[in-house]
């Protein structure tokens, strides 16, 4: 066992850090949450004794680390030997008890990384500083408890939790304990051993710690928490007296600038606590209110005052040079004690000398003093007391004015520095402002009085009321007041001699002028003559100022003074009022508006103007025009930093009017010329630069002025308002150019008055930046520009790479350095962050452009090159730096879009040698993406994303990068758990260290695990972990480590389904579409996209990895680099697993409701419409009045173009005819009658009252779909879901706001038309939330559609261990519940709108669900459902039909229609082809036709869409071949088709429908007499001559080819629809056809006619034949089935013998010849199962298509072995390939069979297909020669005689022997084999072919053997004999063949007479 130790409990602390981090995370306003509250009361010991907790050494505690292990309380440590050592250094060091020194080293250990080699000594640094950087947060946090309890409402005395625990601290003696505190403080000495460094830190971090009691003590003497008691105060006071006189050793500790600012801080924060410890504030509220002293609750009573004066009597100004302003104060309240004392009680005080006091005072320049406190202590380190000390000095002041009555003391110095001090209390102090001008203020009544002094004497003395009003103004009230004060109660005064008749009364002194009086400096104003004044004062012996009884605006007053400046010097008293003015308008933009809205008569009167500026614009115009006339003096530029800053608010206000007047008056040069306003002019360079003036004023203003409003920054804020207000001139652009290329890239070289203040340009010039980046998606032509100048100008590159091209140990090493100032380090900080954020923009919208050659930015990016450092090795190392995680944010975000780009611009590589992070930059990356991820306590939402996005693009763009982050060694070593459970490193408390690579994993399987709780509570957060999921299954093959150990690490699959049912809830749609529960919905629906998508992508991963194994049948590798598939796919909780139990429990169901259901509410678009109408008729009706308001330009000339269209409407010019009618005549104002009423009509259809139809409902209409906010309307880059939302289009409302500027509009005559513009834009935030959550839907129904797509094909039943598969009822449900939802759908399609391209790609999705439901069914669906399916794909059609064809997504839904309504016709064809209906089916099917005929019509419109063609016209075929009769369909046809419209396409050979699919329709079309006649007459032989006019020889009908490949068909179905439509014309339009049009397609083509009968050689059995035969060419199914078309047109011909002859006299013989030389080969094949066949097969044909391979694996359906059922089999072999190399190859592959082999070759349906269409073929051949004949005999009997010369030839006997042979074995072969069942259809089908083959075979015998007079050889008739009894017997009992069988009966016994008699067969 360990020995173990225990310490006092009271030694433990937890770091106060974190606690002043989670205490500086609340807001001040806001309630502590219950831990903090919690662990405050655990502290709270620690928050009374403070610093004194930190306990001396001492030897218990030394002794207590020689144990193991050690026990403080509860806490438990593991003592360390090497710890232990450093931490008795440090406890000797400090004097620190030994075991909180073991505490601190353990931590700062945990804390510090220190480099390898550095030196035991920046350890013990190091050390120290982390115990005082736990000492000061210590005080920290207790005076931040203290600032919140005073923040809450109610103050410290409410009833609040944590106003109670302040208050128990309070009664706990927490000032007297700090007191305690700081005597020890200001006690404590130094070691003389103690060396020079540490010395230094131990005097800065204790008078740090001196500053830090003060502020406390100060915050609860001043609320007050409690009260200063007399004793206390005398202790503050000998304290102050002791550092002053130097007693304290307080100065030895200024060992630095730092620690002597400290020093000065300290002393005068005790000073503020000895002043406010004296409740002056209390005594001047008593002197208020008139309450005696006696009478009153005063802190101190006579005798306490006495001792007091005491020790403040002791003080000698000459000892103390800080004495001053204590005997001040002590002198006011003094004064003011004893003016509230009775007489009696005076006597007490009477020994007091106040006056005295005072003198000394103003002797210690005591005044002088406080202006520099004001000036340069107070406004350092006071977080949050500076207004406290301002509002003491501010009552010090007021009692000091209240006890001395200097208001009216008028002049002097003295004055002046009470003005100032005055001026610098309340400048910046909003608060006190705010008192200040409520009457209430009992404090602020003095200095009111004084104000109102000096308001007597305006304008005679203009700068010192200037001075004072401009300090008074801060906030948006007291600036408000401060223009009132001015506007409405100041009067006027000036210098007047009194003259004989002046002076009306001596004793009121009031004065009248005989004649109108100029006011001196604003000649343009008289005072009339006849006014009477008041004398204020006497100047001289007849001059005296009076104050005249004339009232004039204060504000009117100064901008005509400002206006006499243009003329006069007088630079002063211009540069205060125009910081009046500047810090009036900044507070309080209204007041832009008034300043603006003043009368312009007394102005262009004064500066004898003409210039015609526009309504209320002059007031511009004074600026612009003054700032035009400056000199280049600092003074000059302070004004012109001012001028500019009132210009840019006032542009804000009223963008239109301010800037056409200051590019009027160009102000800066940049050339009249480029005003827009005048003259339009091309775009020159030349005019984009400025003159040098503005850029000498920079640096004059940069380098002189410590001014509030820098120049740089004034000049950056006008142009950025510039380009907010959307105007685009040459001017604007020169403006931005400047800004950018001369601002911004050297403005870090310019020296600073004020150094902080290069940062605050920093951030505005980025800011200006993001601006311009932004109004590139509003405007092209500006856009272009600063494009060009953001990417190609390498001087603003460099800028942005010098600042932010820092690592984070730089910056770490900058708050560790003495030498830097915080608010130095802050500015960095800040523009750091403010420059990734522009990078990212940058490259976000700039990444996919299409760019010639790879820009400067992005090579700049990119390269390794960079300066001062990659860019990409910056933001690694930024990730890491915690400090600020809004940078750690930018930074990977900038690396993720660095990460794309690489990717997206790959191909501009070529040599440039780009970055690749080394080893160290990826382990850095590593730990510090595994530290971000794994510590849920401190998770940032924003950080979390971006990293998680980090990832995302390095997994879809970077596999590379991301396999380094991710060592897929560490993956493959891990082991399946039920859970996961990581573990952080012991020393990753406070800081990324050494992680390792799988903890990144660990860290995503976490949130995985946590799933169901995330996605309820905080579902972007797992969106962002199942994004990166998502990624890594899309590239699987690249991460099969990765991608196992994280399905075999914790039930993945499991958690992911389980979250999914979790959230699986009905009707989930937020209730008023609010931004917030909208997008807790929109992101939890697109959680279960992004799960199902990752299912549906690992299924199909399995499926191909099963389907790679079942061919090699080899998957195991090596083990070192192998993933075993089988653990993965046979466990239970596998993805495929998961779905078949989602099916056994009928939730898939459930999800295909949800999913299915559509969410967009025709409404709220309806209505944002409407709102966007009425807004857009209101603003015409406001602009066409000259009243442009807010809105800025880029709208402005949105509005005016929508207006410009509304006029040229016809019903606009009707609707003002008929107002001319009325008597009104103006133009105008019968355009504005007609806008006033078309507002109203507007606003009564948005609150629910129709438009009548006419002019108004047309206008309406226009309105609503003119698409008016279109350019705010699109992608939106910035969004933050996955990047297949980034597709989602929203209306940038953010812009929208921007560019009306609503918050202006209570200030302008727009505040009545405010809640037109905000119902607009709710509404169109409404728009937003209802799209997206609609998309989100969208996107998981189509990502159910993917997984049910993946599983088709049986491929779920194969991949699962058990074969089970989703049944088909449960498909069938979800298909019920698909059509439900498209008819939901097709409802919200308003068709009095436009369709929402929204429901449209909803719709889709729905029909694309359908599909792929119904292709996943196993069996055939029984007819109700295909009824369903078809009422649900007609429907659809006929409502998109009405849609316009504009729309977005039409087509594409239309094809998802037409391809339901097509698959649901396919799959009822079996039921009505075959009959098969059940009795309750019949109404069914009777439904289904009617059906299939009212969708006749749609189906004809939608075959003038070309994208439609192919499917439309394959489902018209459909439904005329299979569901209805011809007398039914054909008049619909016959109204409906755009047939001639179709046959043209078959001249278009680039036409998007195959020719195969019209030509098959027109074939349906031909079998109809009425639509033979509609071919005829529309001209279709014409186009089929066109058709086949390509074809020149057999070897090029690829010419006909279409995208499918299926060009064989095309000539075989040309002739088919020809011989279809002879055969159903009428005999006149047959004889027609035949002469005229077959002749072409015989004799023209007769290459092709005789290329198909053509019959190939059958293989030689001669062994000894060397001769080469010649290739032969290659067969095909489509092949033989065009042969049989070429056929079936000549026996159609050949039926009406005389025309034909006539036509084909001359090609009639050789097609004969052909077709007896192909039967003659046919013949030949009378193969019987057993026979040699010899070396070749007869016949090469084998499968091409894909449904030919599949026929080519099933069995045979006819099961016959003779004849061509036994020949075929072995030229049916399947080939991959076919070319003449193949097909040799084939060929000897058959002949080197032996007979046993070959014998065995089982036959397939394919070959069985094969040998049907042979004997097609045969029947046609012998139907033609059959004709032939007939025809011949027919002549014969015509004319008496055979004429032998002229008779057809006929095959020869043997040949159709033959084919007699053949019918006769393989017809017996299927009777003996079906007698004891009934035949099935196909086997039935082609038992009657044979038969009626023998039939006309024997037919041409008999005929050859009466022509040619012979009898059967006997040989034959035995054979016959033999062969024909088993053949008759094998039929008996076949009822469906008893007449052909007595038809054959009959010319057998004509062929072999005697026959069947003497066999019995008759």
């Amino acid at each position: 066992m360990a020995s173990v130790k225990s310490a006092d409990a009271s030694l433990w602390w937890d770091p106060f850090s974190a606690l002043l981090t989670e205490l500086e995370n609340v807001p001040l306003s806001s309630d502590l949450p219950p831990q903090l509250l919690n662990k405050m009361k655990e502290n709270r010991a620690w928050f009374i004794d403070t610093l004194s907790m930190f306990k001396p050494s001492n030897k218990r505690s030394r002794e207590s680390l020689n144990s193991e292990k050690l026990k403080i309380g509860s806490h438990e440590l593991a003592v360390k030997s090497e710890i232990k050592d450093k931490a008795l250094q440090i406890s000797n060091t400090l004097g620190l008890d030994e075991v909180q020194s073991y505490i601190l080293v353990e931590r700062s250990i945990e804390h510090v990384v220190l480099p390898p080699d550095s030196m035991v000594q920046d350890f013990l640094h190091l050390t120290l500083l982390q115990y005082y950087i736990e000492r000061q947060c210590l005080l920290k946090c207790t005076r931040r408890i203290l600032m919140h309890a005073l923040c809450i409402e109610g103050g410290y005395k409410g009833h609040n939790a944590l106003q109670k625990e302040v208050l128990e601290l309070v009664s706990a003696g927490l000032d007297s304990k700090l007191v305690s505190l700081l005597d020890s403080l200001l006690s404590s000495t130094y070691s003389e051993q103690m060396e020079v460094d540490l010395f230094n830190l131990w005097a800065e971090q204790t008078l740090i710690e001196d500053n830090l009691v003060l502020e406390i003590l100060f915050i609860i003497y001043y609320e007050p928490f409690c009260t200063c008691n007399a004793e206390k105060w005398k202790k503050f006071c000998l304290m102050y007296k002791g550092i002053s006189s130097g007693s304290y050793h307080f100065d030895k500790l200024t060992v630095s600038a730092e620690a002597l600012h400290l020093s000065q801080n300290a002393k005068i924060q005790l000073l503020f606590i000895l002043i406010e410890a004296l409740d002056l504030e209390s005594l001047l509220q008593m002197l208020h209110d008139e309450t005696p002293f006696r009478l009153a609750v005063f802190a101190f009573s006579f005798s306490d005052i006495q001792e007091m004066d005491a020790i403040v009597s002791s003080i000698s100004t000459s000892d103390m040079k800080d004495a001053g302003p204590l005997f001040l104060a002590w002198a006011v309240f003094v004064s003011l004690v004893m003016s509230l004392s009775e007489s009696e009680e005076n006597s007490v005080l009477t020994d007091i000398d106040h006056a005295g006091y005072v003198h000394q005072a103003f002797e210690a320049a005591s005044m002088n003093f406080f202006m520099n406190v004001l000036q340069n202590v107070i406004v350092k380190e006071s977080d949050g007391c500076l207004a406290g000390y301002r509002s003491v000095l501010r009552t010090l002041i007021s009692a000091f004015i209240a006890s001395y009555e200097i208001n009216n003391l008028m002049e002097g110095s003295t004055l002046n520095l009470i003005l100032g001090i005055i001026c610098k209390i309340y400048r910046g102090e909003e608060s006190l402002c705010e008192q200040f001008w409520d009457k209430e203020s009992f404090v602020d009544g003095p200095i009111r009085c004084l104000l109102s002094n000096m308001e007597n004497e305006f304008p005679h003395k203009t700068m010192e009321l200037v001075q004072l009003l401009s300090s008074l103004c801060d906030g948006h009230w007291p600036a408000e007041c401060v223009y009132n004060f001015l506007d409405k109660s100041v009067g006027i005064s000036s210098l007047f001699e009194i003259t004989d008749g002046s002076l009306v009364d001596d004793a009121s002194q009031v004065v009248e002028t005989d004649f109108p009086l100029h006011v001196p400096g604003v000649e343009s104003l008289l005072i009339p003559s006849k006014t009477r004044g008041h004398i204020l004062r006497v100047v001289d012996r007849n001059f005296v100022i009076v104050r005249w009884e004339y009232e004039q605006s204060g504000i009117l007053v100064l901008l005509l003074r400002l206006a006499q400046h243009l003329y006069m010097d007088k630079s002063e008293e211009a540069f205060h009022i125009l910081d009046l003015l500047n810090r009036m308008v900044s507070f309080n933009m209204g007041l832009c508006f008034s300043l603006m809205n003043l009368k312009a008569s007394l102005y262009l009167e004064a500066t004898h103007s003409d210039m015609q500026t526009g309504q209320n614009m002059w007031a511009v115009e004074v600026i612009s025009s003054l700032l035009r006339n400056m000199h280049l003096y600092p003074v000059y530029a302070a004004m012109i930093a001012m001028g500019v800053n009132i210009l840019a608010m006032m542009l804000k206000c009223f963008p239109s009017g301010v800037a056409a007047v200051v590019l009027k008056v160009d102000m800066f040069d940049v050339g009249s010329t480029t005003n827009p306003f005048v003259v339009e002019c091309n775009a020159s360079s030349s005019s984009w630069f400025l003159s040098g003036r503005l850029a000498k004023m920079l640096l004059i203003d940069c380098e002189h002025n410590d001014y509030d409003c820098s120049l740089a920054i004034s000049v950056l804020q006008f142009t950025n308002q510039l380009v907010e207000s959307g105007l685009e001139s040459d001017a604007i652009n020169a403006f931005i150019v400047f800004s950018l290329q001369y601002i911004f890239v050297n403005h870090e070289y310019w020296k600073y008055k004020m150094r902080c203040v290069r940062w605050r340009v920093t951030l505005k010039a980025l800011e200006l930046v993001r601006a311009c980046i932004t109004s590139f998606s509003y405007s092209n032509r500006f856009g272009e520009v600063i494009q060009n100048i953001l990417l190609s100008d390498s001087s603003i590159h460099s800028t942005f790479f010098r600042i932010v091209c820092t690592t984070s140990q730089s910056l770490e090493q900058l708050h560790i350095s003495r030498l830097i100032d915080v608010v130095e380090i802050e500015g960095l900080q800040l523009a750091i962050h403010s420059v990734l954020d522009v990078l990212h923009i940058m490259l976000s919208k700039w990444s996919k452009d299409i760019f010639s050659s790879l820009p400067m930015f992005h090579q700049a990016m990119l390269s390794s090159s960079t300066k001062p450092m990659p860019v990409s090795a910056a933001v690694i190392s930024l990730i890491s730096y915690s400090r600020i995680p809004a940078i750690q944010v930018a930074s990977a975000r900038v690396l993720s879009s660095i990460l794309t780009i690489a990717n997206d611009m790959q191909h501009h590589f070529s040599g440039i040698a780009f970055f690749t992070p080394d080893d160290k930059e990826i382990m850095d990356l590593r730990n510090a993406i595994s530290y971000i991820l794994m510590e849920p306590s401190l998770l940032d939402d924003d950080l979390f994303s971006a990293v998680m996005d980090l990832l995302n693009s390095a997994a879809r763009y970077q596999p590379a990068f991301l396999l380094a982050l991710i060592d897929v060694k560490e993956c493959t070593d891990v082991q399946a758990d039920d859970t996961v459970s990581v573990k952080r490193p012991e020393n990753a408390s406070s800081s990324p260290t050494a992680f390792k690579s799988s903890s990144i994993l660990d860290a995503v399987l976490q949130y995985v695990n946590k799933s169901a709780e995330l996605l309820k509570s905080k579902p972007e957060i797992l969106l962002n972990v199942l994004g990166f999921l998502k990624a890594l299954w899309e590239g699987a093959a690249q991460y099969p480590a990765i991608v196992e150990k994280l399905k075999i690490t914790g039930n993945l699959w499991k958690h992911l389904a389980g979250s999914v049912l979790s959230v699986l809830v009905e009707n989930q749609r937020p209730g008023e579409w609010r931004e917030k529960d909208t997008l807790i919905l929109t992101y939890s629906f697109h959680c279960q996209n992004a799960i199902l998508e990752v299912m549906a992508y690992d299924i199909f991963l399995q499926k191909k990895l099963s389907h790679a194994a079942s061919i090699t049948k080899q998957v195991a590798e090596s083990k070192e680099n192998c993933v075993s598939i089988e653990k993965s796919t046979a466990a239970e909780n596998s993805s495929a697993n998961i779905l078949l139990q989602w099916s056994e429990k009928s939730i898939l169901v459930d999800m295909v409701k949800i999913y299915s259901s559509c969410e967009y509410d025709s409404e709220v678009t309806y209505r944002a419409k409407i709102a966007t109408s009425l807004f857009a008729v209101h603003a015409m009706m406001k602009t066409t009045s000259c009243d442009a308001g807010s809105l800025s330009v880029s709208l402005l000339n949105q509005i005016n173009a929508i207006y410009k269209e509304l006029r040229s409407q016809p019903a606009f010019s009707e609707l003002v005819v008929q107002y001319s009618k009325h008597g009104y005549s103006k133009d105008k104002e019968l355009e504005n009658l007609v806008l006033n009423d078309l507002y109203y009509h507007l606003k009564g259809e948005f609150e629910g009252r129709k438009i009548e139809p006419g002019p108004f409902q047309e206008l309406f209409l226009f309105l609503v779909r003119s698409n008016a906010w279109q350019i705010y309307y699109g992608q939106n880059y910035e969004i933050k879901f996955l990047e297949s939302l980034k597709d989602i289009n929203l209306f940038d409302t953010v812009k929208i706001r921007a560019n009306m500027r609503l918050d202006l509009w209570d200030y302008s005559n727009w505040k009545a038309s405010k809640v037109i513009a905000e119902t607009m834009l709710e509404y169109l935030d409404k728009t937003n939330c209802m799209v997206k959550f609609s998309a989100s839907k969208l996107f998981a129904l189509r990502a159910l559609t993917t997984l049910f797509a993946v599983c088709k094909d049986d491929s779920l039943e194969k991949k699962t261990a058990t074969g089970r598969g989703i049944p088909d009822n449960l498909i069938l449900s979800c298909i019920d519940r698909t059509c439900e939802s498209i008819q939901f759908t097709l409802q919200s399609l308003a068709p009095a709108m436009e369709a929402s391209e929204d429901s449209l790609n909803f719709l889709a999705a729905q029909a694309e669900l359908m599909i792929h439901l119904i292709r996943r069914l196993l069996k055939r669906p029984p007819l109700s459902a295909c009824l369903v399916v078809m009422k649900t794909s007609g429907s659809a059609l006929k409502v998109l039909c009405d849609i316009k064809p504009a729309v977005k997504y039409l087509k594409t839904t239309m094809k998802l229609a037409v391809m339901l309504l097509l698959l649901s016709l396919e799959l009822s064809c079996n039921y009505f082809s075959n009959g098969a209906f059940h009795k309750d089916s019949v109404e069914e099917a009777t439904e289904f036709s009617n059906l299939c005929l009212g969708h006749l019509p749609l189906l004809c419109i939608c075959l003038t869409i070309p994208e439609l063609g192919t499917l439309t016209l394959t489902a018209i075929n459909l439904v005329l071949r299979n569901f209805l009769m011809p007398n039914t369909w054909f008049p619909i046809i016959q109204a409906h088709l755009p047939l001639q419209h179709i046959i043209s396409s078959l001249r278009d050979r680039n036409y998007p429908i195959p020719s195969t699919i019209v030509l098959n329709f027109l074939l349906t079309l031909a079998r109809v007499r009425g639509g033979a006649e509609m071919l005829l007459s529309s001209g279709l032989f014409s186009s089929l001559r066109a058709l086949f006019s390509g074809i020149n020889d057999e070897r090029n009908l690829h010419i006909l080819s279409d995208e499918s490949g299926s060009y064989d068909h095309v000539w075989g179905l040309g002739l088919a629809v020809i011989a279809a439509m002879i055969y159903s014309l009428e005999d006149s339009s047959r004889i027609k056809v035949l002469k005229n049009e077959i002749p072409y397609f015989f004799l023209d083509k007769a290459h092709l006619v005789s290329y198909y009968l053509s019959a190939p050689d059958f293989p030689s059995d001669d062994q000894d034949k060397k001769r080469p035969r010649a290739q032969r060419t290659l067969n095909s199914l489509t092949s033989l089935k065009e042969t049989e078309h070429v056929l079936m047109l000549m026996c159609v011909g050949a039926r009406h013998w005389d025309s034909w002859m006539k036509s084909m006299e001359d090609m009639d013989p050789q097609l004969r010849e052909k077709s007896i030389h192909l039967l003659a080969f046919i013949s030949r094949g009378n193969q019987r199962f057993g026979e040699s066949l010899g070396r070749s097969a007869p016949l090469l044909c084998p499968p091409v298509h894909k449904a030919e391979m599949d026929d080519s694996k099933k069995p045979p359906f006819v099961n016959s072995k003779n004849g061509w059922f036994s020949l075929s089999r072995f030229g049916c072999l399947p080939v991959s390939k076919f070319s003449p190399v193949s097909t040799s190859v084939m060929a000897i592959a058959v002949k080197s069979e032996t007979p046993e082999k070959s014998e065995t070759l089982p036959a397939t349906g394919f070959s069985d297909t094969v040998a049907v269409q042979i004997y097609r073929i045969t029947f046609l051949l012998l139907k033609f020669l059959c004709l032939q004949a007939e025809g011949a005999a027919k002549r014969a009997e015509e004319v008496g005689f055979i004429d032998l010369i002229h008779f057809p030839e006929l095959p020869m006997p043997e040949i159709l022997h033959g084919l007699q042979d053949q019918a006769i074995s393989i017809v017996t072969e299927i009777g003996d084999g079906n007698k004891a069942k009934e035949m099935n259809p196909e086997v039935s089908s082609i038992s009657l072919l044979l038969l009626q083959i023998m039939e006309m075979a024997l037919y041409l015998e008999l005929c050859v053997l009466q022509i040619c007079g012979i009898r059967p050889v006997l040989g034959r008739v035995e054979d016959f004999s033999k062969g024909v009894k088993p053949f008759i017997r094998a039929l008996e009992g076949q009822d469906f063949l008893k007449t052909h069988l007595s038809s054959l009966k009959r010319i057998i016994s004509l062929v072999y007479p005697g026959l069947l008699q003497a066999e019995g067969l008759l």
